[in-house]
């Protein structure tokens, strides 16, 4: 019997221990784009939804608002930050590069849904 109650007292410890550890290092964080259309919507969730780290991107393209859970261990925000402006958008105060944003589709580009 004290064998039984040590083993389900050693499995009761390490499930505690393992769920703190995961909800200590994930975070959910929004950052504002110029994204404009579907096809942002989805180069954007494409890209980062691949990256290590990234749990999932989501864009809310009215809003313009992309919605990221990601594992702070493992990237960090400004990181998130940073390739989304190397995909050719604005993150927050970062500007896009100019670079990646010109090739981006013509309805991706900044205003492009009202030319």
């Amino acid at each position: 019997m004290k064998f039984v109650a040590s083993i389900m007292m050693m499995a009761i410890l390490v499930a505690c221990g393992a769920s703190k550890n995961d909800g200590a290092t994930k975070q959910t964080v929004n950052i504002q784009t110029n994204a404009e259309c579907g096809t942002c919507k989805t180069i954007i969730e494409k890209e980062l939804n691949y990256v290590k780290g990234i749990i999932f991107a989501d864009l809310d393209v009215p809003s313009k608002v992309l919605t990221v859970k990601f594992n702070s261990s493992k990237i960090s925000l400004e990181e998130i930050r940073v390739r989304v402006t190397k995909i050719g958008y604005n993150a927050d105060d970062l500007k896009a590069d100019p670079t990646a944003q010109s090739g981006l589709p013509a309805c991706c580009q900044p205003g492009g849904m009202g030319k």
